[in-house]
């Protein structure tokens, strides 16, 4: 399993060290589904490690050994109810428990990472088979439509600075997009020059391909995959999900039968 995230994990923290804005929406759905909680690509426990404080068990996968090495030294740091926490290297497609799951989450984008009907319906069958009757999943999903709207500009662009915690160095995190509308998928490269001291540029280059994927067509997905009842909102305040929404959030509720 090549771990994409090896050389970048380093910064991965850092450039999402404000992003919280999602997090209160996990903690209604938490109360909504109950425990415990799958948290799916969960990287170096962001979610996990929030839901942790208030005494919920959860068990974090991830493909990236890297990515979880950091989680469990945070959830180290964090000591209390961080203990709570299991963390397993594991392709949610390849994954098998004897757990089953009040609530799974599909955190920022990482749904995307999946690039096909065939992928995507694999893995959610897998998440319903985890799920208790009447058990939810999360998707969180850049609003897909916004790919209509996208320009293939072929030079680099300027996402944000910020500072990496390791070194206190500055780093500007750049992207390179081409979107294939046929597809869609979008192939991105992202661009890391930490900016030394010395004025010594290093550069660590991230490339990925993301699938933008159509509420109609995960819908029929979730539909296929066990999921009984499917609501779309366009923001973590549970707004509804509308052509301009900054997200598509997608909450499903698994079949209350006890085998699918």
């Amino acid at each position: 399993m090549v771990d994409l995230y090896r050389e970048l994990a380093r910064y991965y923290d850092s450039e999402n060290a404000d992003f919280d804005e999602d997090l209160s929406a996990y903690e209604v759905l938490v109360a909504r589904f109950g425990g415990p909680v799958l948290d799916i690509g969960c990287g170096t426990g962001r979610v996990a490690l929030h839901l942790a404080r208030s005494g919920i068990d959860l068990l974090g996968i991830d493909t990236s050994e890297t990515m979880l090495e950091r989680a469990r030294s945070r959830a180290h740091e964090a000591g209390g109810n961080a203990a709570r926490i299991n963390w397993q290297q594991v392709d949610i497609r390849a994954f098998e428990s004897k757990q089953s799951f009040g609530l799974a989450i599909f955190s920022f984008s990482g749904f995307m990472h999946l690039l096909d009907h065939t992928e995507q319906s694999k893995a959610l069958r897998k998440i319903a088979l985890h799920l208790k009757p009447e058990g939810g999943l999360a998707l969180d999903l850049a609003n897909p439509l916004a790919m209509f709207r996208a320009e293939n500009i072929d030079s680099l662009v300027v996402e944000r600075l910020f500072t990496d915690e390791e070194t206190g160095d500055t780093v500007m995190q750049q992207s390179l997009a081409h979107l294939d509308s046929i597809s869609q998928i979008m192939s991105l490269t992202w661009v890391y020059d930490r900016i030394a001291p010395d004025g010594l540029v290093h550069r660590a280059l991230m490339p990925q391909q993301v699938r933008y994927t159509l509420i109609s067509e995960l819908s029929l997905l979730l539909d296929s995959a066990g999921f009984g009842k499917v609501e779309a909102y366009g923001d973590y305040e549970f707004n509804a999900y509308e052509e301009d929404s900054p997200r598509l959030f997608v909450v499903a509720t698994r079949t209350g039968s006890e085998s699918l």
